[in-house]
């Protein structure tokens, strides 16, 4: 390869680059509180431990210019067992709008979450993401707790 090549090349990458920086996306943090109430089924199994479904229907403040009020949905699936806390996988769908939408998927134990942004439409259109979830109420028909999240849309 000659050096005129090899500085094409060099070029290119660059340009490449470049180009991904420009289109990677808007990265915002998030800080926020949930308040939810949850519907939740055990099946017994025969070794002791039991299957948990949970369905969670609340809403949530998120913070930014302006701060957000979105409605909450959830579901999961878990397993527990007798001598310690619930493994719950879940998926939750947060709505600001018909229009502003953001899915995340997480796994939750002893009252603290960690979780994936998944997608979404709207303002949050293709957004990715990771966050973190505590909750901060024992009270079994209310589910409240803080969380934190960045969030990167295309």
């Amino acid at each position: 390869m000659n050096n005129y090549s090899l500085v094409n090349v060099l070029g290119i990458c660059v340009t490449l680059l470049l180009s991904q920086n420009l289109y990677a996306g808007n990265t915002t943090k998030h800080t926020g509180t949930i308040y939810a109430s949850p519907v939740k089924q055990l099946m017994p199994l025969g070794s002791g431990d039991g299957v948990m479904t949970i369905e969670l229907s609340g809403i949530a403040s998120l913070s930014g210019e302006p701060p957000s009020i979105l409605t909450v949905d959830c579901a999961g699936l878990g397993i527990v067992a007798p001598d310690s806390d619930a493994t719950t996988d879940f998926y939750c769908t947060f709505k600001e709008s018909d229009e502003d939408i953001f899915d995340i998927k997480g796994t939750a134990k002893s009252g603290n979450a960690s979780f994936d942004v998944i997608g979404g439409g709207g303002k949050w259109t293709g957004a990715t993401g990771k966050g973190q979830f505590t909750r901060t109420s024992d009270e079994k028909e209310l589910t409240q707790g803080t969380f934190e999240v960045d969030i990167t849309t295309k």
